[in-house]
């Protein structure tokens, strides 16, 4: 009998414990790529409306008090993520706006492989951000208002 009521107040505790945790989240909003559901289209299938997109995502992050970056992630003639530098806004290092791209396509399209995508960023990608695209499997990258082409992603060293 004592072992059972050891384990039922382990569970409470574990319990109590776990929904405190939850209470104690709910207080921090972190924003997320994917805070829109759909993903605007540009008009036009093309280089210059991926990166005007890129652009249009580094205003935003500019007005919202972040880093000046914005990138989205291309397949088959269409956005599949996208997203504004979130570095301060969620103080995480690693949120730069290429890599919050790549997490916000591999969630809507519910993998981590995002082969024949391309990566299109309003600035080069650091080794970081580079290092990601090869992990995802991205075929190239392209950045600025001059759309430069990167390649195919490699990881340093």
């Amino acid at each position: 009998m004592k072992t059972n009521r050891t384990a039922e107040l382990s569970r409470r505790a574990i319990f109590g414990a776990a929904a405190a945790t939850a209470a104690a989240l709910t207080q921090f909003r972190i924003r997320d790529a994917t805070a829109q559901s759909t993903i605007e289209q540009p008009a036009r299938d093309a280089p210059e409306a991926y990166i005007e997109r890129a652009f249009e995502l580094r205003r935003q992050a500019v007005d919202s008090g972040d880093q000046a970056y914005g990138a989205t992630v291309v397949k088959d003639g269409r956005i599949i993520g996208q997203s504004q530098s979130l570095v301060v806004i969620n103080d995480d290092a690693t949120a730069h706006a290429e890599m919050s791209a790549i997490r916000d396509a591999a969630r809507r399209v519910g993998r981590a492989g995002l082969r024949g995508a391309t990566l299109y960023s309003s600035s080069r990608p650091c080794p970081m951000c580079e290092a990601a695209a090869f992990w995802a499997g991205l075929d190239g990258f392209h950045f600025g208002r001059g759309i430069e082409a990167g390649g195919a992603p490699r990881l340093c060293g």
